[in-house]
């Protein structure tokens, strides 16, 4: 079982995760993130793959999924 299996999300429709943050639709996306058992096995997907450039994953949108991945990337770039 992998886990997105577990994922708050797995029965629910993509919009919210592609709406803007701050919609009603993106507030809800977060708020189901915030309760997320795999919430960091998400982003770290995202983060590792990035496959989907768009959205919210993990509880965080693509300009706050660049800052949150900035201080690893230079740790890596780093050795």
């Amino acid at each position: 079982m992998t886990w997105r299996a577990s994922a708050a999300c797995r029965d629910v429709g993509v919009e919210p995760f592609f709406a803007k943050r701050t919609s009603p639709e993106g507030r809800e996306a977060i708020r189901i993130c915030s309760t997320c058992p795999v919430r960091q096995e998400c982003l770290e997907d995202c983060l590792a793959t990035e496959r989907i450039r768009i959205g919210i994953r993990g509880g965080l949108g693509p300009q706050e999924r660049d800052q949150d991945a900035k201080p690893s990337r230079r740790r890596r770039d780093a050795r």
